[in-house]
């Protein structure tokens, strides 16, 4: 009877030992499959960088609210082009109200560098490139800077450190996301030294930021507010950005997205040819 028992409890911290390690065993594999914040913020600018891949047209409007309850619109044609190894190119045509329609932003950023902006005023005909102060300066008076607009990257400017999970509803989806704190990196030429970011975990898609200043305080948010497709990636199709000391705020509504039917010339996006850019060779006057 002795020999019975003792056979018995041994069989059950046997069986108990290789549950315990087949948990632990789970949990190990688990982690090893995870993904480090660093990671998903680099996934978030892989998923960005493909979009952009090849060339891209699309027509994009802001709405502005300012701090005094004033409103204004505008209407931005873009089109833009990216391959391997070389610059991401960027030109914004702009199309609404009229006293603006036909100045051109253009971006250029090479590989590894930022990028180089210039912008284009009819009055004067020609092209002139933005210093670093200057791209900081409002885009059409709404949340985003000239930097905002001409650079997307955020893997090479900030740590991220994964602190969560958060499902969020946007429009009329749930979608599961990562939470993630960002951090300015040394030297980084960063708009702001903190920010938190909500990632999606299914297209790796940024759907909701937020950005603190050098006090602490935050200063900018950015939610997603509806969702689309194109070319088989979730993208986002309105967003509201939002100045969160003064309550200014821009509507973006994704009017439009499409592939042209050949590559644009580099020479598109060459600041000397600006005066001689025509919108309706690309369909932007539509």
């Amino acid at each position: 009877m002795e020999r019975k028992f003792r056979k018995e409890g041994l069989y059950r911290i046997a069986k108990g030992a290789f549950i315990i390690g087949a948990i632990v065993a789970i949990s190990l594999g688990a982690m090893a499959a995870g993904l480090t914040g660093d990671e998903i913020l680099q996934k978030v600018d892989d998923e960005a960088a493909s979009l952009a891949e090849g060339s891209l047209i699309s027509v994009v409007q802001f709405d502005n609210v300012y701090a005094d309850g004033t409103s204004a619109s505008n209407v931005f044609a873009g089109i833009g082009k990216k391959n391997e190894g070389q610059p991401e190119e960027s030109l914004i045509y702009f199309k609404q109200p009229e006293d603006v329609a036909g100045t051109i932003f253009l971006s250029v950023k090479p590989v590894g560098e930022d990028a180089r902006m210039w912008l284009y005023l009819p009055a004067l005909g020609m092209a002139k490139e933005l210093v670093a102060d200057q791209q900081k300066q409002s885009f059409a008076g709404s949340t985003f800077s000239y930097k905002d607009m001409g650079n997307r990257s955020y893997a090479d400017k900030y740590s991220a450190k994964l602190v969560g999970e958060e499902t969020l509803t946007i429009g009329d989806e749930q979608r599961a996301c990562y939470v993630l704190a960002l951090t300015a990196k040394p030297d980084a030429d960063a708009d702001y030294p903190t920010g938190k970011a909500w990632v999606d975990k299914e297209s790796f898609l940024m759907v909701k930021s937020e950005d603190y200043n050098e006090s602490g305080n935050l200063e900018r948010t950015m939610d997603v507010l509806s969702l689309t497709t194109f070319d088989g990636q979730l993208l986002a199709s309105k967003m509201l950005a939002t100045n969160a000391l003064d309550k200014s705020s821009t509507t973006i509504t994704f009017v439009k997205r499409q592939r042209p039917e050949s590559e644009i010339p580099d020479s598109v996006f060459d600041p000397d040819n600006l005066a001689t850019f025509d919108p309706a060779t690309y369909g932007l006057n539509d």
